[in-house]
């Protein structure tokens, strides 16, 4: 899968300093996002967030939109590190599907404000968009592999398109993920992560543990 960041071509600073002031520029401009959103986040806010000067942004940046792109690789970066941090508990279809569960919550937990705002970019234009479905992907291309593996294995029915299968109960976690993280509405973990894993496994015909 592309960067994200691929949607403009940063400037890549050689020197550590200027690779630190990037680096606090992206960490500002998360800041400014996630307290204004993405609509009302002026580059002299994401300035502020990040205490340099207004005109510094522009020897790195050229737009918002750039630095935003930036911001959401950054994001998946710590997303999928904390979601693959979750232990094994087995080795079974349904052990895998509870794990990736499990972290996929709470990973969106952790970045639930980034989250909700990365849900709102989608509508704003093509370039944001594309940003959004680049940020699903990887997580449907991994289950996408696995259904067509538990496939291969003759656990899944050969009926079953693995790539609707994914699209679909991708969006059955993500969206929950968003209704209990951003929305608020009540859940508890370990009853979640179990009618997820339950829904995921009964979809596919695959036996729960």
């Amino acid at each position: 899968m592309a960067s994200l960041s691929e949607v403009a071509t940063p400037h890549i600073p050689t020197t550590s300093r200027g690779r630190r002031t990037r680096a606090q520029l992206v960490a500002g401009a998360r800041a400014a996002f996630e307290k204004n959103g993405y609509l009302e986040t002026r580059v002299v806010d994401i300035a502020a967030e990040a205490d340099v000067a207004y005109g510094t942004f522009y020897t790195y940046f050229t737009s918002r939109e750039e630095i935003f792109a930036e911001v959401v690789d950054d994001l998946l970066a710590d997303f999928q590190a904390i979601a693959h941090a979750e232990p094994r508990v087995g080795r079974t279809p349904a052990a895998r599907i509870e794990r990736s569960n499990r972290g996929y919550l709470r990973a969106y937990r952790k970045n639930a404000r980034m989250m909700a705002v990365l849900e709102q970019t989608a509508t704003f234009s093509e370039a944001l968009m594309e940003v959004r479905r680049n940020a699903r992907g990887y997580w449907v291309e991994r289950s996408q592999r696995a259904i067509k593996q538990w496939q291969a294995e003759g656990l899944v029915d050969e009926s079953v398109d693995p790539y609707y299968a994914a699209t679909c109960l991708g969006a059955m976690v993500n969206r929950s993920a968003y209704v209990w993280l951003v929305l608020g509405e009540p859940y508890d973990e370990d009853a979640a992560v179990e009618q997820l894993t339950r829904l995921y496994c009964r979809s596919l015909g695959l036996p729960t543990d």
